[in-house]
């Protein structure tokens, strides 16, 4: 009964703003299968997600091309296929699905490029390509093939954050995002209204999203059952 109680709650979560927000597959399938597809989307776009990360990896093409319809029929935002198994495979099926805005690759692909960077984007044709990189990943010969490049900088502080980025010689770029996300809870806000000022101020992007967070869940049931 305790779970039945847990899991009901999380539906009703207090949202917080979000730049772009990233849809797993297994939600995907369940928004479709229960034709809560569009009422979430409209939920995304209401608390300020202007596109939809959409992990696409197994995800029927046809599939792809129908959540992305929806996406800018109902919400008006973009949908970026987000490709976290970076085989050939995979990649040329991306390549290949219409509607979308664009192909994210993230460190995964870094770790060991399947193809050339260069390749993959001719690959894509009129489709963006974005990159997401490590901090360690990242170097400039890339980022200026790239389309969108952001530097994944997470679980730091505001200081922190701003530290990396500033050694690694991005600060003052506005060609150069700073990615972060917000995990649903006050810390997260928090971080994020630093990181905006100050990046701001310094002259960089901050590229901010967030997802139904596992983490932040996860941390919510347990304290649901603590109380029990």
């Amino acid at each position: 009964m305790g779970l039945v109680i847990g899991i009901a709650a999380l539906t009703h979560l207090p949202a917080h703003s979000a730049d772009a927000i990233w849809l797993d597959q297994h939600n995907a399938l369940l928004y479709l299968g229960t034709f809560r597809l569009d009422a979430e989307l409209k939920a995304m776009r209401s608390i300020g997600a202007e596109t939809l990360l959409l992990h696409a990896d197994a995800m029927p093409s046809p599939m792809v091309q129908f959540i992305a319809w929806r996406a800018q029929e109902t919400a008006s935002m973009d949908t970026v296929a987000w490709i976290q198994r970076p085989n050939r495979i995979n990649l040329k099926r991306a390549a290949a699905i219409t509607g979308i805005k664009a192909v994210q690759v993230d460190d995964h692909f870094f770790n060991k490029p399947p193809l050339a960077i260069n390749q993959l984007k001719t690959m894509l044709d009129r489709k963006e390509l974005w990159c997401s990189f490590q901090p360690r990943q990242f170097n400039w010969d890339t980022a200026a093939i790239c389309d969108q490049s952001d530097i994944q900088i997470y679980r730091k502080s505001c200081t922190e954050t701003v530290n990396i980025a500033w050694n690694m010689g991005i600060i003052g770029d506005p060609d150069i995002a700073v990615a972060t996300y917000n995990d649903g809870s006050q810390q997260g806000d928090e971080l994020v209204r630093c990181l905006q000022k100050r990046l701001t101020t310094l002259g960089n992007q901050l590229f901010v999203f967030k997802w139904k967070n596992q983490e932040f869940w996860i941390k919510y049931v347990l304290n649901i059952f603590q109380t029990l």
